[in-house]
C-alpha cells in the first residue's frame, strides 16, 4: 500500500526551498521597514535637535536686544526706515555705529520672522564683525562700511549650513564664504542672517520640512514666492535693507513680485555664482545666477556698481579668477534720448489675470507720459519653448533631484513635480495622450524627457536658435528695454503653487535667453480685479486653477519685469529707475 498522502523528496526540497525564500523574504522585509524606520527617526530627530538649537539661540539674542522690555526702540526704528543711501552715509560718518545698526536690524528681524517664518538662522558672530568695524578709523572704512546683509539659504556662508530645505544637508557648515559673500565682506557689510527657501529651491512657494513655512506678508494662506522667498520677505517687510538671492527660473523676481519689494537678475556671468548650492551639479544651457532683492532699484545699482568696481581690497575677479572681467560701465547708464520700450502684456499660452494686465497697462501709460517710446513687441512662447526651459533645466530627467529627496519628507510646494518626475515613461507617454485635450501644461510637462546624449545637444542648438531670434527681432525693433508681466496670476495659495509654475514663464524666458532683468512693484490688486476675474478665459483645467488661486487675492502686489540685453545691467538699472519715477508720477496724480 502506498502512502500517497506523504511527501515525495521533490516535495519536501520544493516545500524547504519555499519556506526559505519565505523567511529570507520577510526578514528582508522586516529589515527594510526597520530600515526606514531608522532614517526617518534619524531624519526628526536631527531636524528636531537643529530647530530646538536655533529656538535656543534666537532666546538669547532676544534677550541682549531687548531693551526696556521692547526691541524695536524709536532710535532702532529710525535707522531700518533710513533708505540704503542715507544709511551708507550716516554709517561713513559715524552718526551711526555698524553696531547700532546690527542690532537694529537683528531686532526687525527677529520680530520679521516670528510673524513670516522667513529667517533660517542668525550669524553668531555677527557682532564681532561689527565691533571690529566700529574700531576702524574714518579713512579705512569700507564704501559699505557697517551694512547689514541677509544671505539666502542656499549661498556659502563660512560656518553655516547650506540646506536648500533638506535634513541631509544639516550640519554641513561652508568651510569658506562664497566669492560675492566674501567681496560684500571687504567691503565692509555685515552678513547677519540666513533666509529660507523651498524644498530643492525648484518651487514658487517657500517651504520645507525642515525650517517650515514661509508666509506671505499680506495672507498666510498665500506663497511668498521663491526659490528666495526668506530673503523677498525679509526685504520687503523692512527686516533687511539688502538681500543676496539666487535666480534660475525666477527665484529672485518672483519672490520680489508676491512680497513687494524690488528682485533683479544679472546676466549669468555677470556676478560670480560659485558657492551656490544646488541639487543639481550642472545644467546644459540655463545656470543659475546670483539674485538681489532690495526696496529699490538704486540700491541693486548702487551696489552692483560697487562689486563690479574691483578695489584693492575688495576684488570679486579676484576670489573668483574664472568670472568674465566684465566692469561697471558707466556710459551704458544713458541712451542720451528717452528710452525706447517694448512691451508684451502677455503670451497667448500663458494669459494672465486682469490685475496683472492692468499694471501692465497703466505702466504702459506712465512711460507716455514721461516722454518714452513705447512698442509693441511678442516673445515666442509656446508649448515647445516652455518644453525647451523644462528639459534644458533638467537634462538629467530629475535623477539628481529624486536622490536629493531621497529619505525626505517631500514638501506640498514640489509635490507635483516629484510625482512627475517618478513616473515611468510609457506612463509618461499614456498619462500625456490621456490629458491633452483637456489640460494646456500638463502634457508639455509630461512630454519634458532627455532621451539620449544627441537630444542635449539638440536642445542646446534648439536655445541658441531662440536666443538669436529674439535678439535679432530685438534689434529689429530698436529696443533698450522690455517691460512684460513677472507672473500669470497674483500670489497663489501654498496648496496649488506646485500646479501653477507655468506662470512662471514670463521669468523663466528670461533666464533661457539670458536677459537681465529686475521686478518693480506697480500696485495691489484691486475689488475692481477680483470682479474681472470673472472674463478670465478658462478653456482648460490648469486655466481655471489660475481663476480660482487669484480669487481672494485683493490687496496682493502685483508689478511689471524689465529686462534688457545681456551685459547691459547698467542700461537696465538706470532704466527701472526712471521707470519707478514714472510710476509713482502717474499714481500720485491718479
Amino acid at each position: 500500500m502506498s502512502a500517497h498522502w506523504l511527501p515525495s523528496a521533490g516535495d519536501v526540497d520544493g516545500r524547504a526551498v519555499g519556506v526559505a525564500c519565505g523567511t529570507v523574504s520577510a526578514v528582508a522585509l522586516l529589515w527594510w521597514l526597520r530600515k526606514g524606520h531608522s532614517v526617518k527617526s534619524e531624519y526628526y530627530e536631527r531636524v528636531r535637535r537643529r530647530l530646538d538649537l536655533e529656538r535656543h539661540r534666537r532666546q538669547l539674542l532676544t534677550q541682549q536686544l531687548t531693551t526696556g522690555g521692547q526691541l524695536m526702540t524709536v532710535r532702532r526704528q529710525l535707522i531700518v526706515e533710513l533708505p540704503l543711501a542715507q544709511l551708507i552715509e550716516q554709517l561713513q560718518s559715524g552718526k551711526i555705529t555698524a553696531t547700532e545698526a546690527l542690532r537694529a536690524y537683528q531686532a526687525k528681524a527677529l520680530e520679521v520672522t516670528k510673524l513670516y517664518n522667513c529667517v533660517t538662522e542668525f550669524v553668531l558672530n555677527a557682532d564681532e564683525r561689527a565691533a571690529a568695524l566700529d574700531a576702524l578709523p574714518e579713512s579705512k572704512r569700507g564704501p559699505l562700511h557697517g551694512v547689514p546683509i541677509s544671505v539666502k539659504d542656499s549661498i556659502d556662508l563660512e560656518g553655516f549650513d547650506s540646506t536648500l530645505g533638506l535634513a541631509k544637508y544639516l550640519d554641513r557648515p561652508a568651510a569658506s564664504n562664497a566669492p560675492l559673500v566674501q567681496t560684500f565682506i571687504d567691503l565692509g557689510a555685515v552678513p547677519f542672517c540666513k533666509t529660507n527657501v523651498p524644498q530643492t529651491m525648484l518651487s514658487f512657494g517657500c517651504s520645507n520640512p525642515v525650517w517650515g513655512v514661509t508666509t506671505n506678508i499680506r495672507d498666510p494662506a498665500r506663497v511668498p514666492g521663491g526659490s528666495s522667498g526668506g530673503e523677498a520677505v525679509l526685504v520687503a517687510a523692512g527686516g533687511s535693507p539688502l538681500g543676496l538671492g539666487s535666480d534660475i527660473g525666477g527665484s529672485a523676481r518672483v519672490p520680489a513680485l508676491f512680497s513687494g519689494c524690488c528682485g533683479f537678475k544679472p546676466t549669468c556671468g555677470r556676478v560670480s555664482s560659485s558657492g551656490l548650492r544646488s541639487v543639481m551639479p550642472a545644467t546644459t544651457g540655463i545656470r543659475t545666477t546670483v539674485g538681489f532683492l532690495a526696496r529699490e532699484p538704486s540700491d541693486v545699482r548702487r551696489v552692483l556698481r560697487l562689486i563690479t568696481t574691483p578695489l584693492p581690497g575688495a576684488d570679486m575677479y579676484r576670489l573668483d579668477p574664472l568670472l568674465p572681467r566684465v566692469l561697471w560701465n558707466e556710459t551704458l547708464e544713458s541712451a542720451g534720448r528717452p528710452w525706447r520700450v517694448g512691451y508684451l502684456s502677455e503670451l497667448p499660452f500663458c494669459p494672465v489675470t486682469p490685475g496683472v494686465r492692468r499694471v501692465i497697462t497703466e505702466t504702459v501709460s506712465a512711460l507716455e507720459a514721461a516722454g518714452m517710446e513705447l512698442v509693441p513687441f511678442q516673445l515666442d512662447c509656446g508649448p515647445a519653448e516652455a518644453q525647451l526651459f523644462m528639459e534644458t533645466v533638467q537634462p538629467d530627467n530629475g535623477a539628481h533631484l529624486l536622490r536629493a529627496v531621497a529619505d525626505e519628507e517631500v514638501d506640498v510646494c514640489i509635490g507635483t513635480l516629484i510625482t512627475l518626475l517618478k513616473l515611468p515613461h510609457w506612463l509618461r507617454r499614456l498619462l500625456r495622450w490621456a490629458t491633452d485635450r483637456h489640460f494646456r501644461y500638463l502634457p508639455t510637462r509630461l512630454r519634458a524627457w532627455t532621451a539620449d546624449p544627441e537630444q542635449a545637444v539638440v536642445l542646446r542648438a534648439a536655445q541658441d536658435q531662440y536666443v538669436q531670434r529674439t535678439v535679432t527681432r530685438w534689434r529689429a525693433a530698436r529696443l533698450d528695454l522690455l517691460l512684460l508681466p513677472g507672473f500669470a496670476c497674483p500670489p497663489p495659495p501654498r496648496h496649488r503653487v506646485s500646479e501653477l509654475i507655468m506662470g512662471g514663464l514670463y521669468t523663466m524666458l528670461m533666464n533661457m535667453l539670458n536677459f537681465p532683468a529686475g521686478i518693480l512693484t506697480v500696485d495691489r490688486e484691486t475689488e475692481e480685479d477680483q470682479a474681472a476675474l470673472e472674463h478670465y478665459p478658462t478653456p482648460s483645467v490648469e486655466l481655471q486653477w489660475f481663476k480660482d488661486a487669484s480669487r481672494g487675492a485683493l490687496g496682493q502686489p502685483l508689478g511689471v519685469q524689465v529686462a534688457a540685453l545681456p551685459w547691459m545691467e547698467e542700461q537696465l538699472l538706470a532704466g527701472m529707475c526712471d521707470i519707478e519715477r514714472a510710476i509713482e508720477k502717474h499714481y500720485r496724480k491718479t
